[in-house]
């Protein structure tokens, strides 16, 4: 999400609603901090605060979390949004939990189960034929990704397509975990790091030339809390 066009268009609505800090962090229940800190781009909200938001706001979610360019809303009610197929793509789902802790190996699937997920979920991604879904479990990504979340990935990557601060799931020796991608081209080496408030979860670090056991299974593009 673009920050300062998020400020941008946080502030647009808020003074076509002539609607406060105050009694937007009111009708929303969001801590008026929060809110604060949304409008300095401190923090950035959330996609379950951004469908919050733009209900009150009456503003399209897409739009106000810059992936549209349309302010109109196509419902006031995220409800009225999922029940409208139209919206709604099927997506193959893994039925085991990928670590965000320690690694977890999971077995191999087959026949996948299809899961029905909201294209405005998935922005720009929607409808994506190499898109899969799966769960995370554990809390070593516990500042962006919370312990339990459906996170949605894209899986023709690899190495070379990454930026250095991706969020990837992969696997190394069979097995499984999602964390920060980086390349260190110094130490010549692909860096796996955690991104949590706890202490107690270190970096996986691979050397480039000893790298045969690692695959890239996707990058994450999408995580939900709610669903």
């Amino acid at each position: 999400m673009d920050k300062e066009l998020f400020i941008d268009r946080l502030r647009v609505a808020m003074k076509n609603k002539s609607i406060s800090q105050y009694t937007l962090s009111k009708l929303s229940g969001i801590n008026r901090g929060t809110i604060s800190s949304y409008m300095s781009g401190k923090y950035l909200p959330k996609q379950d605060k951004i469908f919050i938001l733009a209900d009150i706001l009456e503003v399209n979610p897409e739009w106000l979390a810059c992936n549209s360019n349309s302010m109109e809303r196509i419902s006031s009610k995220l409800n009225d949004y999922l029940e409208d197929s139209l919206y709604i793509n099927s997506y193959p789902y893994v039925d085991a939990g990928v670590s965000a802790g320690l690694a977890n190996e999971i077995e191999a699937q087959h026949d996948l189960d299809l899961v029905n997920i909201p294209d405005l979920l998935l922005g720009r991604y929607a409808g994506r034929k190499d898109l899969l879904l799966m769960r995370v479990n554990g809390e070593s990504m516990n500042k962006v990704i919370p312990n339990g979340s459906l996170i949605g990935l894209i899986t023709n990557v690899s190495t070379s397509s990454l930026a250095s601060g991706d969020i990837v799931v992969f696997s190394y020796n069979y097995e499984y975990s999602v964390k920060r991608f980086f390349k260190d081209k110094v130490n010549r080496c692909y860096v796996f790091s955690p991104d949590t408030y706890e202490t107690c979860f270190d970096d996986i670090v691979i050397p480039f030339d000893n790298c045969d056991g690692l695959n890239i299974i996707g990058k994450v593009i999408m995580y939900n809390s709610l669903l």
